[in-house]
C-alpha cells in the first residue's frame, strides 16, 4: 500500500510534456526579455563620441589631433582636454594618438559634455 501512495506522489511529482514547454518557454523569456529592454543603438543616428586626451594636452591641440585621426569635431567637451566629434559613417577613424580614450556619449552627455549641459542651465 504504501508504495502505491509513494509511485503517485512520485508519478505527481514529475511534469508533463506541456508544463516542460511552458517552463522552458518561461525560462527563455526571463533571459530575452531583459535583453530586449536594454538600450541599444538606435538606428536613427547614432550618438556621439568624446574623445578624452590628459589634462595637459590644449584644446587647440586635442581638435587637431581630433581631426589628423579623421574625426568631424562637433565641440568641445566639458574641459579643453575632451573633444566631442561626430560618429563615423562607414569606416571608423583611428583613435587620436595621445588620447587616452573614445567614449559614446549616450548618457554621459551631461558628465562630458558642456555645450548641452550650458544649455540646460540657461
Amino acid at each position: 500500500m504504501e508504495s502505491t501512495t509513494m509511485m503517485r506522489s512520485s508519478r505527481g511529482a514529475t511534469l508533463s510534456g506541456r508544463e516542460r514547454a511552458a517552463l522552458a518557454l518561461a525560462c527563455l523569456a526571463s533571459i530575452i526579455v531583459p535583453l530586449l529592454a536594454l538600450p541599444g543603438a538606435s538606428l536613427a543616428q547614432p550618438a556621439p563620441l568624446a574623445i578624452v586626451f590628459p589634462p595637459w594636452v590644449s584644446g587647440e591641440e586635442a581638435i587637431a589631433r581630433s581631426l589628423s585621426a579623421g574625426h568631424r569635431v562637433l565641440r568641445p567637451g566639458r574641459t579643453a582636454s575632451i573633444v566631442v566629434v561626430a560618429p563615423a559613417d562607414s569606416m571608423a577613424p583611428e583613435r587620436p594618438g595621445g588620447a587616452i580614450m573614445v567614449l559614446a556619449l549616450a548618457g554621459l552627455a551631461g558628465c562630458l559634455d558642456a555645450a548641452v549641459s550650458g544649455r540646460a542651465a540657461s
